[in-house]
């Protein structure tokens, strides 16, 4: 298809993604590995893919709402698998749920007024971009520091970390 774009002299608009052949090797590759990552590091993959997004040339609105919704799909898949094994208290479970996800919808509408405000305010789109990056790195911070502090109890009480030395037969 894009090779009839090309041939017929269409006029790409901003952040469409010009699908070469490097492209559509380069892109899925780092998405799945990117997708793998988020997986094994238990935070949604649209954390993960928005900045690769990015750097492919996707426009941050776009890029915005890609992310978004895997997130909310992760999310929520996880909510229901915990539901279904029954890892929430049975009276507490669907009241938690619709707690939680009324909390999230409210917290994300109140991001989507705020940050759509400012980019209209100041006619910048690097705002979502720059929010991605906060976003980002608190999370990583957040983290980093949960597990040092889960790590710090876990020597305090004594539990053992899993770590002997090379040599050790025990």
């Amino acid at each position: 298809m894009i090779r009839f774009k090309v041939i017929s002299e269409y006029k790409f608009v901003d952040g469409d993604i010009h699908w070469i052949k490097r492209r559509v090797l380069v892109f899925p590759t780092l998405c799945t590995t990117a997708g793998v990552a988020a997986g094994l590091l238990g935070i949604g993959g649209g954390m993960v893919k928005g900045p690769i997004m990015l750097e492919a040339g996707v426009l941050p609105a776009v890029q915005s709402a890609t992310a978004s919704f895997m997130i909310l799909f992760t999310a929520s898949s996880t909510t229901l698998q915990f539901a279904i094994n029954g890892q929430f208290q049975v009276e507490f479970q669907f009241d938690y749920m619709a707690w939680f996800a009324f909390i999230g919808f409210v917290g994300g509408f109140c991001g989507l007024k705020c940050v759509g405000y400012f980019v209209k305010k100041y006619k910048r789109e690097s705002i979502m971009v720059y929010t991605l990056a906060a976003t980002i790195g608190l999370s990583a911070v957040a983290m980093g520091f949960i597990g040092l502090q889960s790590t710090l109890s876990d020597i305090e009480n004594g539990v053992h970390l899993g770590f002997h030395g090379i040599c050790d037969n025990e």
